[in-house]
């Protein structure tokens, strides 16, 4: 089933699909990073230009494996009305553990307010970087795992319907 999600991956409605959504995904991510860190000047005077380079490095990453995911799991939808396992489990906890990872102080105040938690995962060193690659973690299992969920996606088949059925 891959290699049909695969094929149809490059129409070029989804193509424009995946490149809309990689524009989501890069705006989303770097809009946390500067709600976290101001922006990405300052992040530079604070923390230096390779860690600066490394957090583009990751957004651009996640964005583009989010991207794959998202888009994959529509046309394999459209393909056979299935939906892949999981595939608005991790969407979901990879939204949670990104407003951790990069910074949105109100959301996190907020979330941690709600759950009895007093600190903020903004005090990690280097811009909350290791949050950042514990996100990028997640994302590649989850990508991992939409693929292989893709894969062995069972069609659905109407009941009383014989494939070369002879009247």
């Amino acid at each position: 089933m891959l290699n049909a999600v695969k094929q149809e991956a490059l129409k070029r409605k989804n193509i424009l699909l995946f490149i809309g959504l990689f524009f989501l995904f890069i705006s989303l991510y770097t809009f946390l990073d500067f709600e976290g860190n101001t922006n990405y000047k300052v992040m530079t005077n604070n923390y230096g230009i390779i860690v600066v380079s490394i957090h583009i490095f990751i957004n651009l990453v996640i964005a583009i494996l989010s991207s794959i995911m998202v888009g994959f799991s529509m046309i394999n939808y459209s393909l056979t009305k299935v939906e892949p396992v999981g595939s608005n489990a991790i969407p979901f906890f990879t939204f949670i553990f990104g407003l951790l990872t990069f910074g949105c102080t109100g959301c996190i105040v907020a979330f941690f307010s709600a759950i009895g938690i007093a600190f903020s995962p903004i005090i990690l060193p280097n811009g909350n970087l290791l949050w950042k690659f514990g996100a990028l973690g997640l994302v590649i299992i989850g990508f991992i795992w939409i693929l292989y969920s893709i894969e062995h996606t069972k069609c659905k088949i109407k009941p009383g319907v014989k494939k070369n059925e002879k009247n």
